[in-house]
């Protein structure tokens, strides 16, 4: 359903030229040069060949093309001007039917996404810099952003109120779909069902010491002020830390990582936490922004690196702990004991099911000599040592009903609504005048 998402999603670049892609036409060099062209009109509104040109420039970019063939060029143009033709038809009857949007609502989604710039581009200097390439002020920038957001969300609540509510799938047109294309739907890959013990190094007392105390003199220096994504770039050992620790908005259980979700859980926006110490070191972390469910966090990571005495130890302890389950120790008991993986642990250690296609080949090829039931040997992975227990394995095989019946509704709804957006765009087309200037 291309064209209704390009509807209900606002276009921008990625985060590099974010504010490329909004900026103000330029202006003339001198009185009576031409500064832009009329390639379609809606009503008494334009569409410009600014529009049209950093609309194609962001799919080449999306597509990660640097040109297209004539042919093909012709007919990405005509469809994004299409698009932009349907966006201005949608916002002009929408503010004719009296569908409103407050300021409050704009201002609180431009506020939200120009801290993301700011986030994306690596904090307030790095935006600031931007800025200026761009030739614009913030305040231009809010005034760029409010126009487009605040028609997008025009446009998104009169496609809920005239295409979405509209729309209904019902039980049996699902079933018969599943019936007609059953051969055509993909195959439910062959999985395996797994358990794990997952065994870590733990660095010596005297690293950890040594850690601790350079953690320490970073979080005094934080807590006496100045740029948190300044000092990120300057003491952080992490990955983010060219990005001012900014990890972006994520979802904190997706990081697996239950001290550091604990610890940010804990943060109200633009509090920062004390050292935290996870699997992979000391964390000063500083919640940024909350938008849902994501949250807006950066971090500055002193590392802890296990010596090769720790290491060496915990390569012991997982061989022990092998020959005990196969001695007969209960393969969940140990888990819960031992397993370092703070999720699966009280539950038997079970991982679930796991599509064989998305495992590792050394995974895969360690397992293909393990019968269900059994236990692999100790697997060295870079996270530690982890001993897998075979719970059962599913050979690839159609979906069921049951297991296909929600992504196929789905489907169906999508299909119907791409239909009736068609169909709703047309009657516009009827209504509203629409002139394109010429082919393009």
């Amino acid at each position: 359903m291309n064209r209704v998402s390009n509807t209900l999603l606002l276009r921008t670049a990625t985060a590099i030229v974010l504010l490329v892609s909004l900026a103000v036409p330029p202006l003339a060099g001198q009185e009576g040069k031409v500064i832009d062209r009329v390639v379609a009109v809606v009503e008494d509104r334009a569409v410009f060949e600014s529009e049209l040109e950093l609309e194609y420039k962001n799919y080449l970019m999306q597509k990660q093309r640097t040109s297209l063939p004539e042919d093909e060029r012709k007919q990405v143009r005509r469809d994004i001007l299409e698009g932009l033709i349907n966006d201005l038809l949608m916002t002009v009857h929408a503010e004719k039917e009296g569908v409103d949007v407050g300021d409050s609502e704009v201002d609180e989604v431009v506020e939200r996404r120009i801290n993301e710039n700011k986030s994306a581009l690596g904090g307030e200097e790095a935006f600031r810099l931007q800025l200026e390439r761009e030739g614009m002020t913030l305040q231009q920038l809010r005034q760029l952003y409010r126009e487009k957001f605040r028609a997008r969300m025009l446009i998104e609540r009169l496609l809920y109120r005239e295409v979405v509510v509209t729309v209904e799938v019902k039980e049996p047109e699902v079933k018969q779909y599943y019936r007609e294309h059953v051969d055509e739907l993909p195959k439910r890959p062959a999985t395996v069902t797994l358990a794990h013990i997952l065994l870590m190094p733990i660095a010596s007392e005297p690293a950890l010491q040594e850690t601790r105390e350079r953690i320490d003199e970073i979080y005094a220096l934080v807590k006496a002020g100045g740029d948190f994504a300044e000092h990120a770039r300057t003491y952080s050992e992490g990955p983010s830390a060219s990005n001012g620790g900014s990890l972006g908005y994520i979802r904190l259980e997706d990081l697996n990582n239950p001290a550091f979700e604990s610890a940010a859980r804990n943060l109200t926006v633009g509090e920062v936490s004390e050292p935290v110490l996870t699997e992979f070191g000391w964390h000063i972390i500083k919640l940024e922004d909350v938008s849902g469910e994501r949250v807006l966090i950066r971090h500055i990571l002193v590392k802890v690196e296990a010596g090769d005495g720790d290491i060496a130890g915990t390569a012991e302890l997982a061989e022990r702990i092998r020959r005990e389950i196969l001695e007969g120790a209960e393969f969940g008991d140990m888990a819960s004991r031992y397993s370092d993986d703070e999720r699966t642990k009280d539950s038997g250690g079970e991982v679930g099911e796991i599509p064989l296609e998305s495992l590792p080949e050394f995974f895969l090829e360690m397992l293909k000599g393990v019968e269900v039931g059994e236990i692999s040997p100790v697997v060295r992975e870079s996270k530690g040592f982890r001993i897998v227990k075979v719970l059962a394995r599913n050979p690839e095989r159609d979906y069921t009903y049951d297991e296909a019946r929600d992504e196929l509704r789905g489907l169906i709804e999508q299909q119907k609504k791409q239909e009736r957006y068609k169909e709703y765009v047309d009657g516009l087309r009827d209504l509203y005048y629409v002139e394109v200037k010429e082919d393009l």
